[in-house]
């Protein structure tokens, strides 16, 4: 797998070694205490994602496919899933926050934004006297894909994901390696797995999944 990504990224390696010293050091927080209140929310939250889901992947007729999703924008609106993502601030430390992925970007242009965002964390790295020598595997992690171009924005892996995932559906910016057209490569540590996995089963147009490991 790192022989494909570093024919496609040569300092793919670096990058990736720099992400998992990153994020490894990050207080990380998965399984918050929730209240009752908010715990119908999400299960309401939960059957707006699986309409939405069934919306987009129906071959039915379009007014059942926009039945759909009609009623999942409803039943979001009811559970106002918006506003429970505790985790939302997690590895998206401020001062590496990156420009925006838009439409019409080109991957060089994608590419730049990246790599921008990694020379600020290993600079970083390297003033903290936490640069790392070398990586030899995923550290018990894995490897995220995310299609910009396939996005939706729905905000159903934002949700489910308790925030790990944002509403255009990106992993945190503290987790991003590198970019390979059309797909942002991300490292989800060991601790963020079930989130993240959570997030990707109720992303309806797939534009997030893992990356193969083989």
């Amino acid at each position: 797998m790192f022989e494909y990504f570093e024919s496609r990224a040569p300092n793919f390696r670096s990058r990736l070694s720099e992400t998992v010293a990153w994020c490894s050091a990050q207080p990380l927080e998965s399984n918050l205490v929730q209240t009752a209140e908010i715990q119908e929310r999400r299960k309401i939250g939960e059957r707006a994602a699986k309409l939405s889901q069934r919306g987009h992947i129906s071959r039915a007729p379009g007014f059942w496919k926009s039945f759909l999703k009609g009623r999942a924008r409803h039943l979001w609106a009811i559970a106002k899933v918006h506003e429970i993502v505790p985790l939302a601030e997690q590895l998206r430390t401020p001062f590496l926050r990156p420009s925006s992925f838009l439409t019409k970007q080109s991957a060089v242009e994608r590419q730049r934004i990246v790599e921008t965002l990694a020379e600020k964390r290993a600079d970083q790295l390297r003033k903290e006297h936490r640069y790392p020598l070398a990586v030899s595997d995923l550290s018990g992690g894995r490897l995220l894909k995310y299609a910009p171009d396939e996005n939706l924005c729905d905000g159903a892996a934002q949700y489910s994901s308790k925030g790990f995932f944002d509403v255009d559906n990106i992993p945190p910016w503290d987790t991003w390696v590198c970019f390979i057209e059309p797909y942002l490569i991300g490292w989800v540590p060991p601790r963020l797995l079930e989130l993240a996995n959570v997030g990707i089963d109720m992303n309806p147009e797939q534009c997030i999944l893992w990356a193969r490991e083989t």
